[in-house]
């Protein structure tokens, strides 16, 4: 199981939906150089340059009431909370302690956001036919 802790220093971000595969999993020393997106005057469209091809990105709020967060993995486990019972029938007692429950990892937050910029080929994404527009 896993349990969310929220940071005391969260930045607020954009979360960005590239239409590519990347073999990395981690922090990336990104500079301007390499992305370096351009909005248009409406704020809902945008273009930008990766390796050379052109990307046309739509962006999408979430819901109301919804929000992201970007996680980081802990080794930390959340300790176990022991809930009282009302029963205290030796059967109950041999149950509950033959049934361990799962550990809880937590994740770290580390940023929030409150809208994706979805990113297609040439093309801006559609509404109809991209899922990641589709599922917002």
């Amino acid at each position: 199981m896993l349990a969310i802790k929220k940071s005391e220093k969260s930045t607020s971000c954009v979360a960005n939906v590239l239409p590519c595969r990347i073999q990395h999993n981690g922090p990336v020393n990104a500079t301007t150089r390499h992305w370096t997106p351009e909005s248009s005057s409406d704020g809902q469209t945008n273009t930008a340059y990766f390796r050379g091809r052109k990307l046309n990105g739509k962006t999408v709020n979430l819901p109301e009431g919804y929000r992201g967060a970007i996680l980081q993995k802990t080794n930390t486990i959340l300790p176990p909370t022991i809930t009282p019972s009302t029963s205290t029938s030796l059967e109950d007692e041999e149950d509950a302690s033959s049934s361990s429950t799962p550990e809880t990892k937590i994740l770290q937050e580390v940023a929030t956001f409150d809208k994706i910029v979805v990113w297609g080929h040439e093309v801006q994404p559609d509404g109809q036919e991209d899922v990641y527009v589709r599922g917002v």
